[in-house]
């Protein structure tokens, strides 16, 4: 698969699968229908953009460090920046249940990025042509 399809297909499941965390994590907590559907909405339109932007940003530090002795540590910026907005958004979104909604995120967020790395990596494009770089 292509990193763009691969990219496109992840793109789709975060929207679905943080569309109905974040309904459910939320509706713990409040009743509130509109609140419940803002947050979902907000959550998972960030959630599909963010793994367009992840993966893109991942894409990039992967092919500028594929020359590195740790190639892997290409992950920490888009990490870093996908966190800090996750939480952002959701702050000023008043999100009820704030940590029990972007925890996920994060931590899903780091487990793609690790598999997205590793198989970028295996590509002949993604490889290392001069190895004293």
């Amino acid at each position: 698969m292509t990193a763009r399809n691969q990219t496109k297909l992840s793109v789709l499941i975060s929207f679905i699968f943080y569309f109905a965390w974040t309904w459910y994590a939320n509706s713990r907590v409040t009743d509130d229908f509109y609140l419940l559907l803002r947050s979902a909405l907000i959550q998972s339109l960030y959630s599909a953009f963010m793994t367009l932007t992840f993966s893109t940003l991942l894409t990039w530090s992967i092919n500028r460090m594929k020359c590195r002795k740790q190639p892997y540590i290409a992950i920490i910026p888009p990490l870093f920046m996908q966190s800090t907005m996750v939480y952002g958004i959701n702050y000023l979104n008043q999100t009820p249940n704030l940590i029990l909604t972007i925890i996920p995120s994060i931590f899903f967020s780091a487990i793609y990025g690790i598999f997205f790395a590793f198989s970028l990596l295996k590509k002949p494009e993604y490889q290392c042509d001069n190895k004293n770089e």
